[in-house]
């Protein structure tokens, strides 16, 4: 492996988020750590420091793997228009139309950002994903969600 060969994107980019997260990691020892229950200032910034310091190892060890795809033709925008306007979507109906239509209505516009968008498929998503997210996030949780625009 020739240190010519590697992704410069990759690799600049893996040293950008060590050097980030280093920086935030060594900062962070001037405080108190606590501990997983009772978290102290350095908690957090060490521990996302860390993980950043992590994925740019990650990416700097991957920037040196041969590289055989070929970059995109295009840019796809179906897919990232759709993706985004769903998140978008749920935000603002999630407020008015409650966690179960938000849900849904995020399902099926970022289906839509999908190559092969199958209707059996996404009505089933429809419902289970709904169910899901009421039965973890208000009942599990306790999170004051309005379900439905009537409730």
């Amino acid at each position: 492996m020739a240190f010519h060969n590697r992704d410069r994107k990759d690799f600049n980019a893996g040293v950008m988020y060590i050097v980030i997260g280093g920086f935030f990691a060594g900062f962070a020892t001037n405080y108190p750590m606590g501990t997983a229950v009772r978290m102290g200032p350095a908690y957090f910034p060490t521990i996302l420091g860390l993980l950043l310091g992590l994925l740019g190892v990650i990416l700097v060890v991957r920037s040196f793997a041969p590289h055989n795809e070929e970059p995109p033709s295009r840019t796809h925008w179906r897919p990232l228009l759709c993706i985004i306007g769903a998140a978008c979507l749920f935000a603002a109906l999630i407020g008015s139309a409650g966690m179960v239509i938000a849900s849904a209505v995020m399902m099926l516009v970022g289906a839509f950002g999908g190559w092969d968008f199958r209707w059996k498929e996404q009505l089933t998503g429809m419902i289970v994903m709904p169910a899901v997210c009421v039965g973890i996030f208000y009942y599990g949780l306790g999170l004051p969600f309005k379900l439905f625009p009537w409730s």
